[in-house]
C-alpha cells in the first residue's frame, strides 16, 4: 500500500516537472517568436527613442512631443566614463559581468526582504531584465510578466554583448519630459558633458535613474521641498559610494572624500522648451501618483514607452488666452514705461521667417525700419526682414501710439493723427522694431503689420471647466517660467468672496449689515488698522455690497465678527472642525499648553476684563432701548475696552475718532463729567442765593467741556466731550451759565452724552455689568470652551483659521497665514488656485484628480495610451461637494453684481456670443461673473471670474457647465505698476485680459457647435438663478447694498434688485440664517452632474 502511494507521489510528481518543463518551452518559443521583430538593433533603437506625443482636447491636434528625436543624445560605450559604469553597476546590479540575464540569489534575497516587510522595499531586477522590459512588449505586474521578463533577458544576453546592453540601458533611462540617458542627466543636473562627470556627480546620476522626481530640486516648487529634494539626493549618492566601496571600485580615501560633498546641481539647458503646458504635462508624469499608475501597467521607463497622452486644453481657448496676453502686454507697458523697448533676448525673440513659417503670426518679431513716412494723412513705417518686407499704417501705429499718449498725458488722452509727428519721433530709419503679423493684402502682396513691443511686464491666464485645465499662458514668451502656476502673487481683493462664503455658511445673510467705517483690530500681539482704497460712500454697508464696492473696512469687520451669530452648540462644532478643540484624552494642562503657547491665546485678567466686556455691550442693549437711547446702539457695539494709542497717528482725523471709542476713556471722561456736575450744580445754588457775578464766570469755567446740539434728529442733546480731535463739534455749541439759567427744566447727569456716544446712564449700566460678568468669568477654568467662546484672541484665532481651512479645502495648496489682513489679499498665492477656488464658488464642487491627492496636481491629463494602443489610465471625474447651492449661489450673485454694478463694471456687455439665426447675425450678450483684485501698492493686477456654459438640451446656459478665467499682469520683481500719468489695477490690467480670454470660449467651436440661439436669447436673464431657487430678489439701495424700505422715495429710483436668501411676507423682509460649515474629509460625493 505505501509503495503504491510512493509510486503514485513520484508519477504526480514527475508529471508536474514534465508540465512545468513543457509549459516553459512552450512560453520560451512565445516569447522568442514575439521578440523576434523586437530583438533587432534598429528596433530597440527606434524604441530607445520613441517619441510621447502630447494632443488637445480634441484628441488629434497635437501641442508637442515629449522625448523628440531632434532632442536625441546618445554616448557610445567608449565614451561614458569608467566611473559611471562602476557606479552604475554597483547602484543597480552587482552581480552584471557574470549573471546571465537574471541573478537568482538577487531575486532570492529581494523576496525575502519584501516578505519580511509585507511590501516592496527592494528590488531584483537586473540591469538586462530593466533594459528588455523596456524595449519588449509592456505587460501588467504580475507573476506570468516577472517570468517572460526572465526570458527576454536571457535573449537579450544571447543576441548581444554586456558592453551593448549596458549601452542601451544608460542610453534610456528617463530624465525628464525632454530627454533620457547619460548625455541628458549630465547636461540636465550639472551643465556639462557625460565625459566630465566626476565620482560624486556619477554616483548621485546612477542612484537616481529609477525615480529622477524624488532627487530633483529644479521641479520642487518651494524652498523646503528644493532642500530635500537636495537632502534626499546627498543620501542616495552616499548610498551608491557605499557600495563602490564595498565592491572596491573606489578606495577608502575616495569615499571619505566624496561622502562629504553636496551634489553640486547646476541646472542646464537640455531642450528649446515649446510652453508652459508641455512643462506642466511633463511635471505631472514626472510625479508619484502618475509614476506609480504608469508601473503598475509595466511602465518603469516612460521615456521609451512611446505613450500618447491626451489633454483637456481646447486649442481655440488656449490660442484665444496666449492671443490677449500678447495683445495687451505691450500696450500695458507702454503705458507704464513709454516706447523704450528693452533689448530683446536672444532665446525670447525668434526671427521673422521663422514665426511666419511656423504660423506663430501673433508672437512679435523683429524688423528694421527702411523708410519712415510722417505725413499726418498716411503715416506708415516701411520694415524688412531677411526674407520679407511690410507697412506699419495708421491703423497699426494706432494701438501702441494710443499707449504711449497715455504714458505721456495720462489715460483721458485719446490718440489720433494729430499725435502721429510726435510719435513718429521714436523712431529712425535703421532700428530694429517688434511688430505682429495683421495682414497680407492680396493685390499687392504687401505684408501689413502692427507695431508692438517686448514687455518687460508679465502676466498669466488659466482657464478651468469641470475640473479641467482648458486653457494654461505662463507670460508673455509663454515658456521657462510658468508664472499661472508658479508666480505667487499677491491678488488683493480676489480674497474677499472666501470669507463671504465663510460668512454665508455661519449664519450671516448677504443683506446683513456690516460697518464700513475705520477702526482698529487687535490679535494677540498684533494691531491690524485696514485703511479703505476708496472713499466709502456709506458707513454700513450689506456684505452683498461690500463685495460688490470692494470694501476693505466692511470686509475686515465681517471677518473680526465671523462668528458672532453661532450659539455654543455651533461654535464648540466649529471649533471642533478646525482642530482646536479639546482632544478626547488630551489632558486640561496640555490643552492650555497648546493653546497659549502653539496658538498664542492668553487667557490673562486683561483678556477676562475684555470678554466681560464685550458680554456686557450685548447685555445693555434691551435696557438702553427701554430708557429711550436706542440711537446709541451702535455706538455701544463698536466700543473697545481699550485702544492703544501707541498704535494710532491721532493728528489723523480718522484715527484719532478710534481713540474716541475707548470705553476706558469714556469711564474717566463720565467720571470726571459727574464731578464738573457736581460743582455746576453747587455754583447755581451759590448763584441763586446772593447773584454773585464771580459764579457765573467760574460757571462758565466748568462747563468748558460741556456742549449741546439740537437737531430734528436727536432733539435736545448735552454733551460733554474733552475735544482732542476725535470728536466732530461742528454741529455742536459750548455750553454757557445764560443758556443753563433760561432753560425751566433742569439738566440731568444720567442723560449728559459722554463723547457723543452714549449717555452717562449707559456708561454706568456698561460699568455695572462689566463687573458681574467678570465675576462669573473669574470663577471657572479659564481654558474651557465657556471661557474661550468669549475670549476676543480666541474668537478671533476661530475666525481666521475657519476662513484658511475654508480655503485649503476650496483649492488653494499654498500655506496661508491667518492674518486680519487676509480678504484684502496679504497672503501670495497662483493664479491656479485662485481659479479652483472660484470654479469651487461657481459649481459648489472640487475635482480632485484622486481621493487623498493635494490639489495641487490639477486635472490636465485625460487619457494615456500605449504604442499599442490601449488605454493604461484614463481621467474619470469623481467631484465633491463642498458648498451648498445657497452658498454657491449667494456668494455668485455677488461676483454678478460687482460686474453689474462694482469694480468690474468694464465686463459688463462685453462677452458677446455671435450666432446667426435666419440669416440674420446676432450678438447676444451672455452675464459674467468676477472679482477684481489690487495688491498693495499696485503691484499686481488681477481678475478671477466665471462665464457660463452650455447644457445640454436644449441649449442653457448653466454656471455648472462654466468656464473659471483667472488673470493676472505684473512685473516679475513686484514693483509698483505706477508711472507719472498712470497707474495699473484690477480693473485696468487684468480684466482686458479676462474679457478677451472669455470672448474666445463663447465663439470657439467647441462652445457653439450644438447651440440653439433662439433659446439662449430668452434665458440669459435668468443664469445666475439656475439651481438656486432658494434666493428671491430683493429691492436694494444702491448706496448701501442694504434692503430698500416700503415707501422709500429713493426706492423706485434705485432700481437695484439682488436675489438673497430671504422671507417677504407683507412688504416685510425676514433674512434667513442657515449653519452648514464645510464639513471638510466627510464631503458628499456628486454621482452625476
Amino acid at each position: 500500500m505505501k509503495k503504491k502511494k510512493l509510486k503514485i507521489f513520484i508519477y504526480s510528481l514527475g508529471s508536474l516537472f514534465l508540465f512545468l518543463i513543457l509549459f516553459l518551452f512552450i512560453l520560451y518559443v512565445q516569447v522568442s517568436r514575439d521578440a523576434s521583430t523586437r530583438i533587432e538593433r534598429g528596433v530597440i533603437d527606434n524604441i530607445i527613442f520613441s517619441e510621447s506625443p502630447v494632443y488637445y482636447d480634441d484628441g488629434e491636434t497635437p501641442i508637442g512631443v515629449f522625448f523628440e528625436k531632434t532632442h536625441r543624445k546618445y554616448i557610445q560605450y567608449a565614451n561614458i566614463p569608467k566611473t559611471f559604469i562602476k557606479a552604475i553597476i554597483a547602484a543597480e546590479d552587482r552581480n552584471y559581468f557574470s549573471h546571465s540575464g537574471f541573478d537568482m540569489r538577487a531575486m532570492t534575497r529581494a523576496m525575502i526582504s519584501n516578505i519580511k516587510a509585507r511590501k516592496v522595499v527592494q528590488g531584483g531586477s537586473t540591469i538586462t531584465q530593466q533594459t528588455a522590459k523596456n524595449i519588449f512588449k509592456r505587460q501588467k505586474r504580475s507573476y506570468m510578466s516577472k517570468l517572460k521578463e526572465l526570458i527576454q533577458a536571457r535573449l537579450l544576453e544571447s543576441e548581444y554583448s554586456k558592453e551593448e546592453i549596458l549601452e542601451m540601458y544608460i542610453n534610456q533611462f528617463f530624465v525628464t519630459g525632454f530627454g533620457r540617458g547619460l548625455r541628458i542627466a549630465a547636461q540636465y543636473f550639472f551643465d556639462k558633458e557625460a565625459e566630465d562627470l566626476d565620482l560624486v556627480e556619477s554616483a548621485f546620476i546612477a542612484g537616481s535613474v529609477k525615480g529622477p522626481f524624488r532627487y530633483n530640486p529644479f521641479t520642487k516648487k518651494t524652498e523646503a521641498e528644493k532642500e530635500k529634494a537636495r537632502q534626499l539626493a546627498k543620501s542616495r549618492k552616499n548610498y551608491v559610494l557605499g557600495a563602490m566601496r564595498k565592491m572596491d571600485f573606489i578606495t577608502q580615501e575616495q569615499y571619505l572624500a566624496a561622502e562629504k560633498e553636496e551634489v553640486p546641481f547646476k541646472e542646464g539647458k537640455v531642450t528649446f522648451r515649446l510652453n508652459v503646458i508641455l512643462d506642466y504635462i511633463r511635471e505631472q508624469l514626472e510625479s508619484r501618483y502618475f509614476t506609480e499608475i504608469l508601473q503598475e501597467q509595466g511602465v518603469d521607463n516612460i521615456a521609451t514607452s512611446g505613450v500618447r497622452i491626451y489633454t483637456s486644453i481646447n486649442k481655440e481657448v488656449q490660442e484665444g488666452a496666449l492671443r490677449s496676453i500678447r495683445r495687451h502686454l505691450p500696450l500695458l507697458d507702454v503705458q507704464l514705461s513709454g516706447y523704450n523697448a528693452r533689448p530683446a533676448q536672444e532665446d525670447d525673440v525668434a526671427s521673422a521667417s521663422e514665426n511666419l513659417t511656423r504660423g506663430k503670426t501673433d508672437l512679435p518679431f523683429l524688423c528694421r525700419i527702411t523708410h519712415i513716412q510722417s505725413d499726418k494723412q498716411n503715416p506708415s513705417l516701411i520694415v524688412a526682414w531677411e526674407k520679407g518686407g511690410g507697412i506699419i499704417d495708421y491703423e497699426g501705429l494706432k494701438p501702441l501710439g494710443e499707449a504711449w499718449l497715455k504714458w505721456k498725458l495720462g489715460g483721458w488722452a485719446p490718440f489720433d493723427r494729430r499725435h502721429v509727428a510726435d510719435f513718429m519721433k521714436n523712431f529712425r530709419v535703421g532700428d530694429l522694431v517688434a511688430v505682429q503679423l495683421m495682414e497680407t493684402r492680396k493685390g499687392n502682396g504687401q505684408t501689413r503689420l502692427m507695431l508692438s513691443k517686448f514687455p518687460e511686464l508679465e502676466g498669466g491666464v488659466v482657464v478651468v471647466k469641470e475640473g479641467l485645465i482648458k486653457a494654461m499662458v505662463g507670460g508673455f514668451f509663454d515658456r521657462y517660467f510658468n508664472r499661472a502656476v508658479y508666480a505667487k502673487r499677491q491678488l488683493g481683493s480676489i480674497f474677499k468672496p472666501l470669507v463671504y462664503t465663510a460668512a454665508f455658511q455661519l449664519k450671516w445673510n448677504s443683506l446683513d449689515p456690516l460697518i464700513n467705517k475705520r477702526d482698529l483690530f487687535r490679535f494677540e500681539s498684533t494691531f491690524y488698522l485696514p485703511k479703505p482704497d476708496h472713499e466709502p460712500e456709506s458707513d454700513k454697508v450689506s456684505i452683498a455690497w461690500a463685495g460688490v464696492k470692494s470694501e476693505n473696512l466692511a470686509t475686515v469687520w465681517l471677518l473680526y465678527h465671523l462668528t458672532d451669530h453661532l450659539n455654543m452648540s455651533e461654535f464648540r462644532h466649529v471649533v471642533e472642525l478646525i482642530g482646536l478643540a479639546r482632544k478626547g484624552d488630551e489632558a486640561y494642562e496640555d490643552y492650555v499648553k497648546r493653546i497659549r503657547d502653539k496658538h498664542g491665546v492668553v487667557v490673562n485678567k486683561e483678556a477676562l476684563m475684555e470678554a466681560a466686556f464685550q458680554e456686557a455691550k450685548k447685555e445693555i442693549e434691551s435696557d438702553l432701548i427701554f430708557i429711550g437711547h436706542e440711537d446709541a446702539l451702535e455706538n455701544v457695539r463698536r466700543l473697545h475696552f481699550n485702544v492703544d494709542t501707541t498704535k494710532l497717528n491721532l493728528k489723523d482725523p480718522h484715527e484719532s475718532q478710534i481713540n474716541s471709542l475707548s470705553f476706558q476713556r469714556l469711564r474717566t471722561l463720565n467720571f470726571d463729567m459727574k464731578r464738573r456736575f457736581k460743582r455746576i450744580q453747587d455754583l447755581l445754588e451759590l448763584y441763586k442765593k446772593d447773584k454773585n457775578q464771580a459764579w457765573i464766570e467760574e460757571l462758565r469755567k466748568t462747563l468748558r467741556f460741556f456742549y449741546f446740539t439740537d437737531s430734528e434728529k436727536t432733539g435736545l442733546r448735552v454733551i460733554y466731550a474733552d475735544l482732542t480731535g476725535e470728536t466732530d463739534v461742528t454741529e455742536l455749541i459750548p455750553l454757557t451759565p445764560e443758556w443753563i439759567l433760561d432753560r425751566s427744566e433742569p439738566l440731568s447727569v444720567e442723560r449728559v452724552w459722554i463723547n457723543g456716544l452714549t449717555p452717562s446712564e449707559g456708561v454706568d449700566l456698561l460699568q455695572l455689568q462689566l463687573h458681574e460678568r467678570y465675576k462669573r468669568l473669574v470663577n471657572q477654568n479659564r481654558y474651557d470652551l465657556a471661557v474661550l467662546s468669549k475670549v476676543r484672541d480666541f474668537k478671533t484665532l476661530v475666525n481666521l483659521m475657519y476662513v484658511t481651512h475654508l480655503s485649503k479645502e476650496m483649492g488653494i495648496y499654498t500655506q496661508l497665514d491667518p492674518v486680519l489682513s487676509f480678504p484684502l489679499g496679504a497672503n501670495s498665492i497662483s493664479i491656479i488656485e485662485s481659479a479652483l477656488v472660484y470654479h469651487t464658488i461657481m459649481t459648489g464642487l472640487v475635482y480632485p484628480i484622486s481621493d487623498g491627492l493635494k490639489p495641487d496636481l490639477v486635472p490636465v491629463i485625460t487619457r494615456i495610451v500605449d504604442r499599442e494602443g490601449e488605454t493604461m489610465w484614463e481621467y474619470k471625474p469623481k467631484p465633491k461637494r463642498v458648498l451648498t447651492n445657497r452658498v454657491s449661489g449667494l456668494v455668485s450673485e455677488i461676483l454678478h453684481q460687482v460686474i453689474e454694478n462694482g469694480t468690474g463694471q468694464r465686463a459688463k456687455d462685453a462677452i458677446h456670443l455671435s450666432v446667426e439665426i435666419d440669416n440674420e447675425q446676432l450678438d447676444i450678450p451672455i452675464p459674467s461673473f468676477g472679482k477684481t483684485g489690487t495688491a498693495d501698492r499696485f503691484t499686481n493686477s488681477s481678475f478671477v471670474g466665471f462665464i457660463p456654459g452650455l447644457q445640454e438640451n436644449p441649449s442653457q446656459l448653466d454656471n455648472q457647465k462654466g468656464y473659471v478665467i483667472a488673470s493676472y499682469v505684473g512685473y516679475d520683481d513686484n514693483r509698483p505698476m505706477k508711472s507719472k500719468h498712470v497707474t495699473i489695477y484690477g480693473a485696468s490690467g487684468a480684466l482686458p485680459l479676462w474679457i478677451d480670454t472669455a470672448n474666445a470660449i463663447i465663439n470657439s467651436n467647441t462652445f457653439k457647435k450644438d447651440i440653439q440661439a433662439a433659446d439662449l436669447a430668452f434665458d440669459i436673464q435668468s443664469v445666475s438663478l439656475r439651481k438656486n431657487d432658494e434666493l428671491v430678489p430683493v429691492s436694494i439701495s444702491p448706496t448701501t447694498g442694504l434692503p430698500s424700505l416700503e415707501g422709500d422715495e429713493m426706492r423706485m429710483e434705485s432700481d437695484v434688485r439682488i436675489h438673497s436668501h430671504v422671507d417677504t411676507k407683507e412688504g416685510i423682509i425676514g433674512l434667513k440664517r442657515v449653519f452648514e460649515p464645510i464639513s471638510g474629509a466627510d464631503y458628499e460625493e456628486v454621482p452625476e452632474i
